[in-house]
């Protein structure tokens, strides 16, 4: 069984308190947040109240987490912002991660070339009819 990390946060700013491992074993179980409240020490004394979970997938962002500066939660949206270092040499601002930034430019990609070959078809169907 493959288990994905889990993020906690707080949700006043979004910033993450404490993240679990990612866990690959036929004995692996899903754990809850009361669970891993009471078991993990980073998570003790925290008022479960002011305190939120982000599941992630297993595989999730593993790219992000590593070239990234620094991450957190958005609070509005619940879901993951990284920091990365720029060529500038000063960090961007918090965006969302880039593999889902990369996902949607090839969605979008696809979306133009299909685009592009129907105009192909319609300017070559005309040409015919002359």
């Amino acid at each position: 069984m493959k288990i994905g990390p889990k993020v906690y946060w707080r949700k006043s700013s979004g910033e993450v308190i404490f993240m679990t491992s990612r866990v690959e074993s036929e004995s692996a179980r899903e754990t809850t947040k009361e669970d891993d409240m009471g078991f993990y020490p980073q998570l003790k004394g925290y008022d479960p109240e002011q305190v939120d979970v982000l599941k992630l997938e297993f595989d999730k962002y593993t790219e992000d987490f590593y070239h990234a500066t620094s991450y957190r939660v958005n609070p509005d949206t619940k879901t993951m912002e990284f920091t990365y270092p720029s060529n500038s040499g000063s960090d961007s601002p918090p965006t969302k991660p880039l593999t889902d930034q990369v996902a949607e430019l090839k969605l979008a990609d696809l979306d133009n070339k299909e685009a592009i070959a129907g105009l192909i078809q319609i300017v070559m169907s005309q040409g015919d009819v002359k």
